[in-house]
């Protein structure tokens, strides 16, 4: 399955998700080496948005296994409003 920003996804539980991005995310980071210690890969999502994008508090992430279980197929790309 191939996961697009800015995209809308069917959704299980959520019916419709706009993706935000994919993002690794770490446990902690040592700025002064640049190393840090991953905790995967995951899915950042917005489960209600308007034109301008997702809503506050309306923002969640998941590890990619678990989104590609959830989500179905690609629907449309998001039209930001201008």
């Amino acid at each position: 399955m191939k996961i697009e920003s800015d995209s809308i996804y069917q959704h299980d539980e959520y019916d419709e998700i706009l993706v935000l991005d994919i993002i690794d995310r770490y446990e902690s980071y040592d700025t002064d080496e640049n190393t840090g210690i991953e905790s995967g890969i995951y899915v950042r999502y917005a489960y209600e948005w308007d034109g301008y994008g997702a809503m506050f508090g309306a923002t969640t992430a998941e590890p990619i296994e678990e989104f590609t279980t959830a989500a179905g197929k690609k629907i449309r790309e998001f039209d930001l409003v201008r």
